[in-house]
């Protein structure tokens, strides 16, 4: 059809009112645009839901992200034991922890070992997950032997949480699963931190049963002491090491001469007794160290135990006698030493009570003679009464309830170096059944009363070694293999809090 005829045709077309045909395009068809539009929304509701998810904390809750011992772990549970890890290795080092972390810096971006790679994160993930293992292996077989979680335990359980409850109010946190997912990390809330608790104290007091379990009559007690008395004895000695920094000297044979000669000046000194050793002691030290050297117990070591040194086998030899002297020589060190005595320990351990009147600072004087008269008033009061124990519990009970006393308590087999010194002293010293007193410590006032003698402090020291000996082999057997089969996921792990 020509152009022209063609322009005619819709002419006419238009006249009549007839509505050309449009003509045909090549495209998606409504159907399709449907279905991908639908697929876009899903799309849009699933990546919300995802990125909604990780800032929820769902998959650290949800996912997993290691398995020991068959247990399968979420990135919460394993936050904890991280933490735990942190907390461990913070206990132990204290202030010093801050030399080997800085805790303005990612624990991922600082290295434990940077020639391998491996940063605190790492190394805390890795002791978090075999501390988990190990005691899974002992929950598994507490488990496995009917054990549960007692009345008391559940108490401890839910007192804790109400404490981390308080502390999400001091701190301004709404509520407690925020403040418990800022302290161990995302996905942690108050749900499975209660299930690791009770996983972890159930653990614990089955460990704790296991241990007390053994008994031992006095025969075995006596025959294992008699067969090792080293390993219970502890030694007191004075000493003084003779060392290269003693001497500004570099040439090695003149630096020998000038040591032997000072060794042999100190065993003569020693010789002498422990005026004149103490004398020659102060004479020989280095110039940084004198003002130590004036106080007489610089050099005195008191209740050591036995080691593997010459030193050690020479204070402990059975023929020792106060008084001996030794010079003995190991890698270039002299060792002088005078031997002083050997605690057999074989006395009977005190028991007090004590009613305490705290003070939260000492150096006020006000506030320590306020607390003095309260414990003389106390004291006064019992002295009044009956002269029982029983009738001095009740005082100090009296006195915690109504707000005058911090504490009121009975301690049994009290034993060196586990009370505050002033204390401790007071417990050691001659006392019988019933005496009283008031003793100032740094925690306050204490008004005493002594109830009696209880072990013999040589048989408890034996018996816990035994016991100690046992549960070590114990857990031993029981967590054998613990930390061999740990696996990671690595999808999981993703949502741990580092």
């Amino acid at each position: 059809m020509s152009a022209s005829r063609e322009k005619n045709k819709r002419k006419e077309q238009i006249a009549s009112g007839e509505t050309p045909a449009a003509p045909e395009k090549k495209g998606m068809s409504k159907g399709l645009k449907w279905t991908i539009g639908i697929i876009c929304l899903v799309l849009v509701i699933a990546i919300v839901t995802f990125f909604s998810m990780l800032t929820s904390g769902y998959l650290a809750r949800h996912s997993t992200a290691a398995t020991v011992g068959g247990h399968k772990l979420t990135p919460a549970m394993v936050n904890y034991f991280y933490k735990e890890a942190y907390n461990s290795m913070s206990s132990q080092y204290g202030d010093m922890m801050s030399y080997l972390i800085d805790t303005n810096t990612p624990l991922n971006e600082q290295y434990y070992d940077e020639e391998n790679g491996v940063t605190w994160a790492d190394t805390f993930t890795e002791q978090g997950l075999q501390s988990a293992a190990r005691l899974f292996a002992i929950y598994d077989e507490a488990v496995a032997n009917g054990a549960t979680l007692t009345e008391d335990d559940q108490a401890n359980i839910d007192a804790t949480v109400m404490n981390l409850t308080t502390y999400a109010s001091l701190y301004g946190y709404s509520n407690v699963n925020g403040y418990i997912a800022a302290m161990y990390g995302a996905g942690c809330n108050e749900k499975n931190f209660r299930e690791f608790l009770a996983i972890e104290m159930l653990a614990t007091r089955y460990s704790e049963d296991v241990e007390a379990e053994p008994t031992y009559t006095d025969d075995e007690l006596v025959s294992e002491y008699e067969a090792d008395p080293d390993t219970y004895d502890t030694v007191d000695y004075r000493v003084f090491n003779v060392t290269d920094s003693l001497f500004d000297e570099t040439d090695e044979e003149k630096l020998a001469e000038l040591k032997k000669t000072a060794a042999d000046e100190m065993l003569a000194a020693a010789e002498k007794g422990d005026e004149a050793f103490i004398s020659a002691a102060y004479e020989h030290a280095s110039e940084d160290t004198k003002d130590s050297y004036t106080d007489e117990s610089y050099t005195l070591r008191t209740g050591v135990h036995h080691s593997e040194s010459e030193l050690s086998d020479w204070l402990f030899d059975a023929s020792r006698k106060t008084g001996d002297a030794t010079c003995i020589e190991s890698d270039g060190t002299y060792y002088i030493a005078i031997f002083e005595s050997r605690d057999t320990h074989d006395y009977a351990l005190p028991n007090v009570r004590h009613i305490l009147i705290s003070v939260t600072d000492t150096t006020d004087e006000d506030a320590m003679a306020e607390a003095k008269a309260k414990a003389e008033e106390l004291l006064a009061q019992y002295e009044a009464g009956e002269h029982t124990e029983d009738a001095f519990a009740a005082i100090g009970d009296a006195a915690r309830d109504d707000g005058t006393a911090a504490e009121s308590a009975r301690y049994e087999d009290i034993t060196p170096g586990q009370m505050v010194e002033d204390f401790e002293n007071w417990c050691f010293e001659d006392h019988e059944v019933g005496d009283t007193g008031i003793v100032e410590s740094s925690y306050g006032y204490h008004v005493m009363y002594f109830s009696g003698y209880g072990t013999n402090y040589r048989m408890k020291l034996v018996e816990d070694q035994l016991r100690s000996d046992a549960y070590d082999a114990w857990f031993a057997s029981v967590t054998e293999g613990a930390t061999d089969n740990i696996q990671t996921n690595a999808f999981g792990m993703r949502f741990t809090t580092k």
